[in-house]
């Protein structure tokens, strides 16, 4: 059964480096093989951004997969992050590419009606991505916490590396290079994607339990 995909599609989108990576990559990149992998007694939500500067509190695009019950459904957006976006070497988004899209909490309203009260969140470099979507959602006083996470660096480093490794190697880039997936790096949907592919690749190439890299949530 092909999964369903949905998209978000507010103001341009970012379409001059990466004129492939839009919503298509979610809905390409998407399987059948979720219903054996995710277990059904819980939900997992993928999610990647991108930000517009050192700051790192202002989002100015998420891609965002949800697995429910074997079901996966993909959203993509460009976020206003109300602020000069210095990032645009990096990812190509501009203050004009945004200048329609929603905010921050505009993008929630939307996404809280399919994510689930208790969830997995799963990224890769999870800190990152969960610490800067807990401040931009903060701004406007909203809590977002999962219950619990899974971070793909881990999954990578434990079975391909063990203790050996660098950083380096763990970069989503490299493991798409050397996994031989497609991947239009700093495109959140493209990124967001390829994220859950290393990690449904690893765990059926190294024969793993998903639960074993599942960890409790311990922050608020």
């Amino acid at each position: 059964m092909r999964a369903a995909t949905k998209t978000l599609r507010y103001g341009k989108r970012v379409n001059r480096n990466w004129k492939k990576a839009t919503h298509k990559d979610l809905k390409e990149q998407m399987n059948t093989s979720d219903k054996k992998i995710y277990p059904p007694d819980k939900n997992f939500v993928f999610v990647d951004v991108e930000t517009a500067d050192w700051n790192n509190d202002r989002i100015c695009a998420v891609g965002m997969i949800t697995v429910q019950n074997g079901e996966t459904s993909g959203y993509y957006t460009l976020i206003n992050p109300q602020t000069h976006i210095t990032f645009s070497y990096i990812h190509g988004i501009t203050d004009a590419d945004v200048a329609e899209a929603p905010t921050i909490d505009g993008f929630w309203e939307v996404m809280k009606r399919h994510i689930p009260e208790e969830f997995v969140f799963v990224a890769h470099n999870y800190r990152f991505d969960l610490t800067v979507l807990k401040k931009d959602l903060g701004r406007f006083g909203i809590r977002f916490a999962p219950t619990e996470i899974l971070d793909t660096m881990w999954v990578a480093k434990r079975l391909m590396y063990g203790r050996r490794t660098y950083s380096g190697e763990l970069r989503l880039n490299t493991l798409c290079d050397k996994l031989n997936i497609q991947l239009h790096h700093h495109n959140a949907a493209s990124d967001i994607s390829a994220t859950k592919e290393v990690l449904e690749k690893l765990l059926t190439a190294y024969d793993r339990d998903i639960s074993e890299f599942i960890r409790p949530y311990l922050g608020n």
